[in-house]
């Protein structure tokens, strides 16, 4: 039987993120990817931080937000995150949940306070109704993303806390 070799810069064929990093091995280069699907924002793209504590899905979903047009940067824990905030505006935060040091909410709180007019996603593997219901309900973190998901959920919950970019996609 032929061996079969995985490209493992790619999503899955579903587009969903992956449930262990041994299922994924992202790659830094085309950054944007090009995109003949409609998916990709106009020349006038706008920077994203996203910040997760783990490298393989912090790389993939910074993959995804250069699919999706924006210009990511990206931080290995919210001090890290907080040091570009200061370097840097960025119009939005994809950040994970359960960091050490400062957690996704403990840095959305902070972002709020100190940058105005940044939105934040917080994403999360956690399920548990109370966690969600938190981030929900806070008024600190503008929307939040539940792991595993994919290019078009992302998308959806980038539109719905940024409507200036509603509708420059395609799809």
């Amino acid at each position: 039987m032929p061996t079969m070799i995985v490209n493992r810069s790619e999503p899955s064929p579903d587009g969903r993120l992956p449930t262990s990093p041994a299922a994924f091995h992202p790659s830094r280069d085309d950054y944007p990817a090009p995109s003949a699907d409609g998916l990709t924002l106009d020349s006038d793209s706008s920077r994203i931080l996203i910040v997760d504590d783990d490298r393989v899905i912090l790389e993939l979903v910074a993959k995804m937000a250069a699919r999706l047009g924006y210009h990511p940067t990206t931080a290995e824990d919210g001090v890290d995150a907080l040091y570009h905030l200061t370097r840097t505006h960025y119009d939005l935060v994809l950040t994970d949940y359960d960091m050490p040091f400062i957690d996704g909410y403990q840095l959305a709180d902070q972002i709020k306070e100190k940058h105005f007019g940044t939105r934040v996603i917080v994403m999360t593997g956690s399920c548990e109704p109370d966690v969600l219901d938190m981030l929900d309900g806070s008024g600190i973190v503008d929307g939040v993303l539940v792991k595993p998901f994919n290019l078009n959920t992302m998308k959806e919950k980038i539109e719905r806390v940024t409507p200036s970019y509603a509708g420059k996609w395609g799809v």
